[in-house]
């Protein structure tokens, strides 16, 4: 059964739904109506014998010989043989247990339906059931006439009742399944009606492939819910789209990347093989080889690393750091590099420790990419100036540069990979490795991972200010060994 219901379409299942839902509402209202129905025909057999006894009491007078007889209730007075019509029976004993009056129809007259004796130990309602499925309604009540005490009766043939609630029960079973296939399909119907934009939507989006991703799903109704499923596949389409937008980007720029050095190492190679050079002119071929071969490795390392970091393959090691201990040991590092360019590096750090949370490697790293930029662009005889300082919750490190600054436009791309504000400054000095245009793109990975920021603040001919900002020494969120 759930093998087969997994099977049918969402229209039908939907219909089916619909349909057993409402038909179990049916047959609940059926059900209450039938009762309601029941308990008023009862109720009103009961309030027909109280009428009857009620009007019997009003009309029973003592005649000129000191009897009880009728007065005229229904119609000339004809004695006691007078027949009812509203009840089968309606009688009046004395204490004795003797008959006093009677008043009976025509089928209680006849025999068909028996006069039963008086009960004189219960007075109220019972419902009796006689031979031949005769049913019997009867109230009895105890009365105090003309001075004296008499024992009334009023019987009521039920058949009139039951063949009435038999007809009911016909008439609910005959209109329930009509009901039902109405509710199908009508349901049916409204299913396909709701669904008809997602049949829409999934053929637009079979014909959408990978050189298909500026397309988008119609939307005719942003606020239902296919509307609101449209709505979020576009946004995973544009998504894809940027992100095969950006694969594409970084592959152009990967095989620039590469391409540089093996035609370098190839030029240099052939130059050497065609024709005989000196022990010293050979040294330095393989040397300009061995130059280019480490471009090669700096580069792939570094591209690795923003792989694992993007795919969220790098463990995070969480320790407390003293910030000022790792600005420290990034400026020594590249202490050699300030002096090979005449750069001075002011370090400006606070009395107190600067307590953080996280890797020492990774932190350390986006530091020195940091200070490394700034001292490529920094002109000789300038500052690099680093400071550190803590803000409620924060700690922020800033590094600023005497450099010739950065254009407005190029600011929201600065830490995009591969991008170069001048694309000829990544071919100087050695190719180190801000040359590439990875240096900042690994930053702000190594920043963000920490569940920090980093921006940069720059104008032409006024240097250039690059800011990183951290949560202060606490639980992070993330899980230990896990990037965000």
């Amino acid at each position: 059964m759930i093998m087969a219901w997994r099977r049918l379409t969402l229209r039908s299942r939907l219909t089916a739904a619909f349909a057993l839902v409402f038909g179990a509402m049916l047959l609940a209202y059926a059900l209450a109506v039938y009762l309601l129905i029941r308990d008023r025909f009862a109720a009103e057999l009961d309030h027909r014998l109280d009428q009857e006894l009620e009007i019997a009491e009003r009309s029973i007078a003592r005649d000129a010989d000191g009897r009880l007889a009728w007065r005229d209730v229904h119609g000339p007075e004809t004695g006691e043989g007078q027949r009812l019509r509203n009840v089968s029976w309606l009688d009046v004993w004395r204490a004795d247990g003797t008959l006093a009056l009677r008043r009976q129809d025509a089928a209680t007259d006849s025999g068909e339906t028996p006069v039963l004796p008086p009960d004189t130990a219960w007075t109220g309602l019972r419902s009796l059931e006689l031979p031949g499925e005769v049913h019997l309604r009867l109230l009895q009540r105890r009365v105090s006439l003309e001075g004296e005490m008499l024992l009334m009766r009023a019987a009521l043939r039920e058949d009139d009742f039951a063949r009435g609630l038999v007809v009911v029960l016909w008439v609910m079973a005959g209109g329930l399944p009509l009901a039902l296939l109405a509710a199908a399909a009508g349901g049916y119907w409204l299913a396909g009606r709701g669904l008809a934009p997602i049949h829409r939507m999934a053929e637009e989006a079979e014909a959408i492939h990978a050189g298909r991703l500026d397309a988008r799903l119609p939307v005719d109704n942003p606020f239902d819910e296919p509307g609101r499923l449209a709505v979020s596949f576009n946004a995973l389409l544009a998504r894809l789209e940027a992100a095969f937008g950006e694969l594409g980007r970084f592959t152009a720029d990967a095989s620039h990347e590469l391409r540089t050095p093996l035609t370098v190492i190839r030029s240099v190679g052939e130059v050497g093989l065609r024709e005989p050079h000196s022990e010293a002119e050979y040294r330095n071929i393989i040397g300009t080889m061995l130059e280019e071969v480490d471009r090669l490795t700096l580069l792939t390392t570094m591209l690795l690393e923003l792989t694992r970091a993007e795919g969220r393959r790098t463990a995070i090691k969480r320790e407390s750091i003293d910030l000022r201990e790792l600005i420290r040991d990034a400026a020594g590092f590249l202490g050699v590099l300030a002096e090979e360019g005449r750069v001075c590096i002011d370090l400006d750090l606070p009395d107190s420790p600067v307590p953080v949370s996280g890797d020492w490697t990774m932190l350390r790293q986006a530091v020195v990419n940091l200070l490394d930029n700034a001292i490529k662009h920094s002109p000789p005889d300038a500052v690099v100036a680093i400071a550190c300082r803590t803000h409620a919750d924060l700690a922020e490190i800033t590094v600023a540069d005497q450099g010739p600054g950065i254009p407005a436009e190029h600011l929201p791309h600065l830490f995009d990979r591969f991008y170069r504000v001048d694309a000829a400054r990544g071919r100087q000095d050695g190719d180190r490795r801000g040359g590439f245009g990875l240096g900042l793109a690994i930053a702000r990975w190594a920043v963000e991972a920490h569940g920090g920021r980093i921006e940069a603040d720059s104008a032409p001919g006024k240097g250039s200010v690059f800011r990183i900002a951290l949560p202060r020494e606490r639980t992070l969120s993330h899980p230990e060994g896990t990037t965000p």
